[in-house]
């Protein structure tokens, strides 16, 4: 596969997504039809408009990724795109600030579950 094919895909996708990742130069050079059908599935699931607006979107990718801890580049990238959609830095901060509890809750909650398992205590 040429290398100019490969430069335009991930030209295309920084302008369709606002970023782009390693990845998108990785696959663009080495499998070039998979990485065309991954941007559809994209288009189709997260940079197209549908019902949910791309800045919605985008504070969703912030908290998800953040819940999940990606890479604070992936993260920032992200949060680029949210400004650039129009969502506010107070914004961005109140829905990270939302997913604190069920972030931390859920953990606390697996925790404590493996330790009443192997401590003997119930939890109900």
């Amino acid at each position: 596969m040429s290398t100019s094919n490969a430069d335009d895909f991930v030209e295309r996708t920084g302008q369709n997504r606002g970023y782009t990742l390693e990845m998108h130069r990785i696959m663009a050079e080495v499998d070039l039809e998979w990485a065309e059908k991954y941007n559809q599935f994209i288009e189709a699931t997260y940079t197209g408009q549908r019902t949910l607006d791309r800045k919605t979107k985008e504070l969703l990718q912030v908290v998800v990724e953040a819940a999940l801890r990606a890479d604070v580049e992936q993260i920032q990238a992200h949060v680029r795109v949210a400004l650039q959609e129009g969502a506010t830095p107070t914004e961005i901060l109140e829905a990270l600030q939302a997913v604190i509890m069920p972030m931390g809750g859920l953990a606390f909650r697996r925790g404590l579950q493996a330790w009443a398992a192997e401590t003997g205590h119930s939890v109900t």
